[in-house]
């Protein structure tokens, strides 16, 4: 089947569901109202707007962050890019698929409704020319506009006496405006991670604000020269999480006074007072935590008890002078131009895409976010399952059983990250992506591994990138995608293979005993 379909948003995740969907032979238009691709990384952002700020370096590698169809040029050491490079990876995937002539520049999606015939109306207008409306008629509609879009501002106690100024992150591009302030910065997250710490460099003083020590994941962590997500393992997932939890709070207390740097010790420090490190989102950047360690950053996390004029009062009585504050609160979703359905929760779609009542009609691309892992390869596996779906090659499951899928993983990501409530994008990457394959037909774990006992080995103690799930399936490229898994070195020694894989089977044994919680099912 051929179908019609409109992509709102020409960012990452807009940009990978018109190449899916053009690799199965759809017709597709994607309106964004920039005139440029990249979503929040494109090259010209106005004052007002969501984007990268000047100092941009992404929170998880090369290899985590570029789709499987399109991968880092062979031989790229695994890094992490700077905005600038991910926007020109975003411009030579573009190009080099033909995505470019789809797109729609500076056109205002206004609303998306249900028509007679079973299609949707998607009524538009020119930015230059807002009073100019028109209305394009589909068979579908795959909503990719973002997360990071509507600052979440939040109201303080007090805020009303604060002479101040407030701002919020998603406007920050350089730390010069703050240059001999007294800041407070409220939250703490990876854009925050890097905000906070450029303010207290030149900041009069800096204070940070926080509910909760987010968990905090070192860029190179312990020193070695692996990224953070090269630990993103099979292996190392079939710890169960209540022996990962406790080695890893073992581990914290250790390095508290045995750390090799002061930086590590300040890690481990941070760390050490969450107990439930792997309920929560991983703060995948440690840069504010060089700013405790030279004492240019304060941090206070008995919460805000009220503002006045030039200060801020804490819980614990501590009082500090501010003129300025820094909301570093994250987004609010906003999908006010749906005008056929109320969508308040992604947990509440099958994969954080497909609302029961909606089906094929309208879908989300980019509402999964892994704790540990990147976006785009989430919005990968969903473009690939929208295309499929609507070619006609896979079928949704019957409504009972779709309810049945979204409860079940709904439950499971409210008690495995318990510790952020409110960030309902949150899932676990590896369950995420595996049980996604199995739907697509596209699982790593293929029968042909027994004739190649080299992949299936890197399969199981290598980074789990997005390029593992090209290797068998729809649109697969075995050669390519296997060349691209076997570049890419494992993090763990051979020594550490081996006591991981001991912990798992003793942790799974305790498990059988009753002695050990189970994890709970996605």
């Amino acid at each position: 089947m051929r179908k019609s379909v409109c992509v709102i948003g020409a960012g990452p995740s807009g940009l990978v569901a018109i190449k899916e969907l053009l690799d199965e032979g759809h017709e597709v238009t994607c309106f964004d109202r920039n005139t440029d691709l990249g979503g929040v990384f494109r090259e010209e952002v106005g004052a007002d707007e969501a984007g990268a700020y000047d100092s941009t370096m992404l929170t998880i590698s090369n290899y985590m962050m570029t789709f499987s169809s399109f991968p880092p040029p062979l031989g790229q050491e695994r890094r992490y890019w700077s905005a600038a490079e991910y926007r020109q990876y975003l411009r030579d995937f573009a190009e080099t698929f033909d995505l470019v002539d789809t797109i729609r520049y500076k056109t205002d999606v206004l609303s998306v409704a249900r028509n007679d015939s079973g299609g949707y109306d998607v009524e538009v207008a020119s930015v230059d020319a807002p009073e100019n409306r028109t209305v394009h008629r589909f068979d579908s509609v795959a909503v990719s506009t973002g997360t990071h879009r509507v600052p979440n501002y939040i109201d303080l106690p007090g805020q009303e006496d604060f002479a101040g100024e407030i701002v919020h992150s998603a406007h920050y591009r350089n730390a010069e405006p703050f240059r001999g302030k007294r800041v407070l910065c409220v939250g703490i997250g990876e854009t925050a991670a890097d905000v906070v710490s450029e303010i207290a460099q030149v900041a009069e003083s800096c204070v940070l604000s926080v509910r909760r020590y987010q968990p905090i994941v070192e860029r190179y962590p312990a020193g070695r020269p692996f990224t953070n997500d090269a630990y993103t393992s099979q292996l190392l997932h079939s710890v169960p999480l209540a022996a990962a939890g406790a080695f890893m709070r073992l581990g914290m207390n250790r390095n508290k006074s045995r750390g090799k740097t002061a930086a590590a010790r300040a890690v481990a420090a941070w760390n050490a007072r969450n107990p439930d490190f792997f309920h929560h989102f991983l703060t995948k950047n440690d840069a504010f935590i060089h700013r405790i360690v030279d004492s240019t950053l304060t941090v206070n996390a008995s919460g805000i008890e009220r503002l006045g004029k030039d200060y801020v009062l804490f819980k614990d009585g501590r009082r500090e002078q501010i003129d300025t504050i820094m909301l570093n609160t994250g987004y609010v979703e906003d999908f006010g131009i749906l005008k056929n359905v109320n969508v308040t929760d992604v947990r509440r779609l099958y994969k954080h895409m497909i609302h029961p009542d909606l089906g094929l009609g309208v879908v989300f691309i980019g509402w999964a976010r892994p704790a540990a892992g990147g976006v785009p390869a989430c919005s990968e596996m969903q473009s690939r399952y929208f295309a499929l779906l609507c070619s006609g090659k896979q079928e949704l499951p019957d409504r009972v059983r779709l309810q049945n899928l979204i409860e079940r993983q709904a439950s499971y990501e409210n008690e495995v990250f318990h510790g952020n409530p409110d960030l309902r994008t949150l899932v676990h990457y590896n369950h995420y992506m595996l049980d996604f394959a199995k739907v697509l037909g596209c699982l790593p774990w293929h029968p042909a591994l027994v004739l190649d006992p080299r992949l299936a080995l890197r399969l199981w103690c290598g980074s789990q990138t997005p390029h593992v799930f090209r290797l068998f399936g729809p649109h697969s490229s075995h050669r390519a995608a296997r060349r691209t898994v076997m570049s890419l070195p494992p993090a763990f020694t051979p020594a550490q293979v081996l006591g991981i894989t001991a912990v798992s089977l003793a942790s799974r044994a305790l498990i059988a005993l009753g002695l050990m919680k189970r994890d709970p099912l996605y």
